[in-house]
């Protein structure tokens, strides 16, 4: 999501939730079942925590190349979202990013790859502040 995405979409997000990560799960048509069984999966293990589980996006958006679905924490759980993704995501690619505001970097010297890295489109990304 783009910094100027941010503010637009904060309804969805509970109330006060803090958004110090994301994670954006990749698939493709193939893979598809599989990203929407991990959705729910996600969904349930991490219902009473302050884990927000978004939906399956079947169109790229902004930088990203594939279809996905994110997951947005506080940092405080990011390790425990990062260890459950390395046990749970069967061979999907997921991009961890902390949210700083600097989209470019966040995206590239600051992502975590699992699995097999895609290459950005960074054209779409917000630029650093200055």
């Amino acid at each position: 999501m783009l910094n100027a995405e941010i503010h637009s979409l904060s309804a969805h997000f509970p109330e006060g939730f803090r958004r110090d990560f994301d994670a954006h799960v990749y698939y493709t048509t193939e893979s598809r079942p599989q990203a929407a069984t991990l959705l729910e999966k996600a969904r349930a293990d991490f219902r009473d925590k302050p884990v927000f589980v978004g939906r399956l996006i079947d169109r790229c958006v902004g930088p990203h190349p594939l279809p996905m679905f994110e997951m947005n924490f506080p940092k405080e759980l990011l390790g425990e979202v990062l260890l459950w993704l390395l046990r749970e995501r069967g061979g999907l690619t997921v991009l961890v990013h902390e949210v700083t505001g600097n989209d470019p970097r966040d995206h590239s010297e600051g992502a975590i790859w699992l699995g097999e890295p895609v290459v950005l489109d960074v054209s779409k990304l917000d630029p650093a502040p200055s």
